[in-house]
């Protein structure tokens, strides 16, 4: 299994950067996770984005879905077959509703437990801690897992849904003296104290705000996993 990180921002990018989007393959097999602003150009340089096998969004805020607006003019221009589509159901989403109308996009609504087929892989649901209906997913292939929390805080069972990944690729946004209970986000140090506790093989802190100095906030997460790594666009995993 393979992961590359097409891009790490959120909620908006850096100069030159792209928020969230993640390519996930496994054999022939090519999932998208997340497919924010500025990753939709990302993926096509790697591959053709009407030939992935799926795309899963872990939910609906634009940082995360806004290039599924331009990819429906590629699929519709390009796509022989639909481009099937997984996120949490969410009918206050403007995207959700562009999808709804592409002919060349099916949408699949899915929620906490889900377990789905996706070629080689195994994709599983969890329920996340976000402002809209969010999903972590743990994905299961050639004997390796990937767990990508999407954006969430602190949940009940945040450890279980990691426990012994491969790679665990954790919303760290927050340093320690800006994160809260009420906050949206993890901060980095508690994505590390999750990969600790879930006795995870790597951790990969992502959704990186550009108004936040990354070198202290991986700072603090390295006090307690000294192995974390900080998400950088172009980057590729091997699980």
């Amino acid at each position: 299994m393979e992961l590359t990180v097409l891009g790490m921002n959120g909620p908006f990018p850096s100069p030159g950067g792209a928020t969230s989007g993640y390519l996930v393959s496994a054999g022939e097999t090519r999932v998208q996770l997340d497919l924010g602003s500025g990753t939709l150009a990302a993926l096509t340089a790697v591959t053709a984005p009407e030939s992935l096998t799926a795309l899963v969004l872990s939910h609906w805020h634009y940082d995360h879905c806004s290039d599924v607006l331009p990819l429906v003019f590629r699929l519709e221009a390009m796509a022989q077959e639909p481009l099937h589509i997984y996120a949490p159901a969410d009918e206050h989403s403007l995207v959700r509703q562009a999808v709804q109308g592409c002919a060349k996009m099916t949408l699949h609504d899915i929620a906490p437990g889900d377990e789905i087929t996706l070629g080689d892989m195994k994709l599983t649901a969890y329920q996340a801690r976000h402002p809209v209906p969010a999903l972590m997913y743990r994905l299961e292939a050639e004997g390796k897992t990937l767990c990508y929390t999407g954006d969430t805080n602190t949940v009940d069972g945040l450890v279980d849904f990691a426990r012994k990944a491969d790679l665990l690729l954790a919303d760290g946004l927050f340093p320690q003296a800006a994160w809260a209970e009420g906050k949206p986000h993890l901060s980095a140090a508690l994505a590390a104290e999750t990969a600790r506790d879930a006795q995870v093989k790597r951790l990969v802190v992502t959704h990186l705000n550009p108004l936040i100095d990354p070198v202290g906030l991986i700072s603090e997460a390295r006090a307690i996993r000294p192995d974390v790594i900080r998400a950088r666009r172009g980057d590729v995993y091997i699980l």
